[in-house]
Order: structure tokens, then C-alpha cells, then sequence
């Protein structure tokens, strides 16, 4: 009795929570970003900034419609971590704030490639600036480059340009490939369809328990190799969050959703997902991640679970040394308050109330 009675106080706070998230934007600026636009992990005494930073930045802030921070954190990207393909590691050696900072390794990070062209491209649709599109087709096209055709798979791209094949065996990252991003580049170049549905087996293939990995490998032939040792941790989460967030219409939603439907379920029975899970035995580890709730709050919002969650991350205040946690809580709750969707197409939706500034082009609904 006294737990059904917590649930419903959880729930009865969910229903009063305030409509707009993207307050969280204002605040992860205060917090993760400076004036330049360089967003910042306090965690790291390097005190860091990667790719995948930036990117979500740009993401943030197209959503909020905020153009200047926009420009600020794509113009600090092009100038300090190279154009097209960046450097996905800049850091200040000293871990001093007026230190020096420099780039601390110069391999990139495909996700953060792909979601900057995803932006680029976003962005020039709905600000209607043409300069935008054509810099995000500088960077699908370095993206083509690391395209790979995997046997039994199909074509996948590499996580970067160093470091992921070797003697044939290809590794990748799920997480890495947003099923949107992917659709709404197959909207605009049809020559990206194939690597969507590259993509998307391969997503399915390396977690045959519905339990995505951190990392996996595919040898020459296709095979997976080692399954029973991979782990799905704080890389993995995120590919629940893509799925999640993907429109209804595209019929990879109800895909993805079958296919990871046990750890769905998980989540709906634990409230908080697991720290790790190990995906030979489908065992999870003892610690749970409040903020790995944001990544399920898609697939769990209706249920007790997602009152949980919700109460969870709206309780949790946004600190400069929680990078990972406050990105994952703006995407979370970003999508709960219906701040942003995406449509079938992968295009982005932005609810007219958060268009301060109306564009020549209208919104698509999702």
C-alpha cells in the first residue's frame, strides 16, 4: 500500500511539472558552455571539450531556436577542432581556465560528424540558410568515406578514421547511428539508404539478447565476435535514447522497439536502468544511473517508471562537472515536454511555441 501510494505522489508531481525544458538549455549554458562556444567537461582536470559536445550544443540549440549560440559553438568547432571531419578530443593540458588548449587527439568521432551535418542541415531548412547546407555536405561526404561493407551486414561506417579494422574485422559502435539522423540523410541524398539499412542490421545483429553493447565486432565473414564478453554501459545507453526519440511513422520505431523490448521492460520493472548489463548472460550489474532513466523516458513515460524518472531528473540540479548526465537529461526531458521531435523523414519538429522568430518555411509536423 505504501508503495502504490509513492507512485501516485510521483505521478501527481509529473502532471504539474512545467512545460517548457528547454529552460535546461538556458541552464546547461550556464554551466557546460562559455561565452566562445566551446562547451566544457569540468570533470576532466584537462577540463575538455569533444566533438560530440559541440555537436549536441548545435543540436540544443536549433531546438531553442538560439542562432547566435548556434554559430558561436559551430564557428569555435571549425576553428579549434578542424572542419569536416573534426578532432573529437581539445583539451588544456595545465587544466588551468586561461590556460592554453590544444587538441589532444586528432582522430575524429563519427557521431559527432554525423549529428554536426545533421544540424547543418536542420538548421538551413528552418532558418532558411542555404550556407548551412552546403557545409553539411562537406561532412557527409568525409562521412562516405568510412563507409564499409560488411558480409551477411551490410554497409556500415566506421566510429573513426584510426583505430576500428583490422585484418577484416570491423568494429562499431550502436550508438553511434541515430536512426533519424540516417533517415533524414536518405531523404535528401537516396545514396544514404543503404547505409541506414547497413546501419540498422547491424544494430540488431550485435545484440541479439535486445541488449545493446558498448562496442562490437564483426569479423570478415559477418560474424559477431565474442558476444558472450561484450558489455553495454554508458556508450550503449544512448542507442535506447535514438530509438526511442525516432518518429512512430518510420517503421524502424516499432523495429528497434521489438527488438530492444527487454530491456524495456527491465526499466519498466527496476524504474532505473542498470549501470551495466552484460550481454553473454543478460545480467545487470549492482549500481543503477538515475540519469540513464532520460534515455528510456521515451518508451516508459505513461508507466510509474516514468514518473520515477522524470521526478528523478527534474530533482537533480545541473552542475558544470556532470557533462554526460545534463546532456542526456536535456535530450530526455527535452522529448518528454515535447520540445522537439522528428518525423518520418527524420526531419526535426519544433513546436511553434518555441519559434520566437517565425521562418519562410513551415514547420513539418511529425
Amino acid at each position: 500500500m505504501k508503495k502504490k501510494l509513492i507512485v501516485a505522489f510521483l505521478m501527481s508531481l509529473a502532471v504539474h511539472l512545467p512545460a517548457q525544458a528547454w529552460d535546461l538549455w538556458d541552464e546547461f549554458k550556464a554551466v557546460n558552455v562559455t561565452p566562445e562556444g566551446r562547451v566544457v567537461d569540468y570533470s576532466d582536470a584537462k577540463l575538455i571539450t569533444t566533438s560530440e559536445g559541440q555537436s549536441y550544443g548545435m543540436f540544443f540549440a536549433l531546438v531553442a531556436n538560439d542562432r547566435e549560440s548556434f554559430d558561436k559553438i559551430f564557428a569555435w568547432s571549425e576553428k579549434n577542432l578542424g572542419p569536416d571531419q573534426p578532432a573529437w578530443w581539445w583539451g588544456i593540458p595545465d587544466g588551468k581556465k586561461d590556460g592554453q588548449g590544444k587538441i589532444l587527439d586528432t582522430n575524429n568521432a563519427t557521431d559527432s560528424d554525423m549529428w554536426i551535418a545533421y544540424c547543418l542541415l536542420e538548421a538551413s531548412r528552418i532558418w532558411n540558410e542555404p550556407a548551412y547546407e552546403t557545409k553539411a555536405k562537406a561532412y557527409m561526404a568525409k562521412l562516405k568515406e568510412l563507409v564499409r561493407d560488411v558480409p551477411t551486414v551490410g554497409k556500415v561506417i566506421l566510429p573513426a578514421r584510426v583505430g576500428f579494422e583490422e585484418k577484416g574485422v570491423v568494429t562499431i559502435n550502436p550508438s553511434y547511428y541515430p536512426p533519424f539522423i540516417l533517415r533524414r540523410f536518405a531523404e535528401y541524398d537516396p545514396s544514404w539508404l543503404p547505409i541506414l539499412e547497413g546501419l540498422i542490421n547491424a544494430m540488431i545483429r550485435c545484440s541479439p539478447g535486445g541488449a545493446a553493447p558498448d562496442w562490437a565486432k564483426f569479423d570478415s565473414t559477418g560474424k559477431l565476435v565474442e558476444p558472450e564478453k561484450m558489455v553495454g554501459s554508458y556508450n550503449a545507453i544512448r542507442t535506447y535514447l535514438w530509438a526511442a526519440i525516432t518518429s512512430p511513422k518510420d517503421p524502424l520505431y516499432a523495429k528497434l522497439a521489438r527488438h530492444y523490448a527487454p530491456m524495456i521492460n527491465a526499466v519498466k520493472t527496476l524504474n532505473v536502468p542498470p549501470e551495466e548489463v552484460s550481454l553473454g548472460s543478460m545480467s545487470f550489474g549492482p549500481r543503477e544511473v538515475n540519469a540513464f532513466g532520460a534515455c528510456f523516458l521515451p518508451y516508459v513515460s505513461n508507466d510509474k517508471s516514468g514518473a520515477v524518472i522524470r521526478t528523478l531528473l527534474t530533482n537533480t540540479k545541473m552542475e558544470g562537472d556532470n557533462y554526460y548526465r545534463n546532456v542526456l537529461t536535456i535530450f530526455g526531458l527535452g522529448f518528454d515536454y515535447k520540445n522537439y521531435a522528428f518525423d518520418a523523414k527524420g526531419r526535426l519538429f519544433i513546436p511553434k511555441d518555441n519559434m520566437t522568430v517565425r521562418v519562410n518555411q513551415p514547420q513539418n509536423k511529425p
